[in-house]
C-alpha cells in the first residue's frame, strides 16, 4: 500500500509539472460553460447572420437543448482531450527504463497499474462532474424551465462510458510501448462497438448506449432494461480490463 501511495503521489506531481491538470480543467470548464451559452444565443446569432429577406423559423431553446450540447461536446471534445493528454501514460517510463529501477527497488507491478488507473479515473471524475456542475448552473440561470429532475441518470451513463474508455486506454498502455497506440486502441474499441451495434442481440447489451441515449433518457426522465444491461456490461468489462492489465503487466518485459 505504501508503494501504491508513493507512486501515485509521484504521478500527481508529474502531471502538475506538465500542466495536464490545468489543461484538463480549462477544457472541461469551457465545455461546461459553452453548452448552455451556445443553446441560448445560437438562434440570436443565426438571425443576425441571415439576410432580412430570408425567414428562419426556430423554436425557443429549452434546458434540454443545453444538455444536448453538453452531451455532444463531452463526447466530441472533452473525452478526446482527456484521452490525448493521457495516452502516453506509460510510454515515457518505457522509454526511460525507469520502471525497471522502480520494480528492482521493491515497487510491485500491481501498484504501478493501479496508481496509473486511479489517476485516470480520478481526473475524469473530477473534470467531468465539474463540467456538468458548470453546465447545470448556467442552464438554471438562462432557462426558466430548467429542472434537475431525471438529470442524474443520463449524466451518470456518460460518466460510466468514460470510465470504460479509460480502462481500454490503460490496457492499451500496458500492451504497447508507444504513446499513440493506446489511443488507437480506444478508437478501435469504439469503432467495433458501433459496428457490433447493428446486431440486435449485441445492441441490447452494448455499452455504447451509455454515450448515445443520454438525451432520450433525459427527456423520458427514466432508464429502461436495455440501459441497465449496458451499464452492467460496462462495469463488468471495465473491472475485467483493469484486472487483465495487471496480469499482463506482471508478465511483461519492461527492460
Amino acid at each position: 500500500m505504501k508503494g501504491f501511495s508513493a507512486f501515485l503521489g509521484k504521478e500527481v506531481k508529474e502531471q502538475l509539472r506538465n500542466y495536464k491538470f490545468l489543461i484538463l480543467g480549462i477544457v472541461f470548464a469551457i465545455v461546461g460553460l459553452l453548452s448552455p451559452l451556445s443553446s441560448k444565443f445560437l438562434p440570436v446569432l443565426l438571425e443576425s447572420l441571415v439576410d432580412d429577406n430570408i425567414t428562419i423559423l426556430l423554436e425557443d431553446p429549452t434546458y434540454i437543448d443545453s444538455w444536448i450540447q453538453f452531451f455532444s461536446n463531452t463526447n466530441q471534445i472533452s473525452i478526446i482531450v482527456l484521452l490525448l493528454l493521457f495516452s502516453p501514460i506509460l510510454s515515457k517510463e518505457y522509454e526511460k527504463g525507469s520502471l525497471v529501477h522502480m520494480v528492482t527497488k521493491g515497487l510491485s507491478r500491481q501498484s504501478i497499474v493501479l496508481a496509473k488507473g486511479t489517476l485516470l479515473f480520478f481526473c475524469w471524475t473530477v473534470a467531468y462532474w465539474m463540467s456538468g456542475l458548470i453546465t447545470w448552473g448556467y442552464t438554471h440561470y438562462y432557462f426558466s424551465d430548467s429542472t434537475a429532475e431525471g438529470l442524474f441518470l443520463p449524466l451518470f451513463s456518460l460518466y460510466s462510458f468514460g470510465l470504460l474508455l479509460l480502462a481500454v486506454l490503460l490496457l492499451g498502455a500496458v500492451l504497447f510501448n508507444s504513446a499513440f497506440v493506446p489511443l488507437l486502441t480506444v478508437g478501435g474499441f469504439v469503432i467495433v462497438s458501433f459496428l457490433a451495434d447493428i446486431v440486435p442481440v449485441i445492441h441490447e447489451w452494448n455499452p455504447l448506449q451509455l454515450a448515445t441515449r443520454n438525451t432520450e433518457i433525459l427527456v423520458l426522465q427514466e432508464g429502461d432494461r436495455l440501459l441497465a444491461q449496458a451499464m452492467g456490461v460496462s462495469y463488468f468489462i471495465c473491472i475485467g480490463l483493469v484486472i487483465l492489465s495487471i496480469v499482463i503487466f506482471r508478465r511483461k518485459n519492461i527492460a
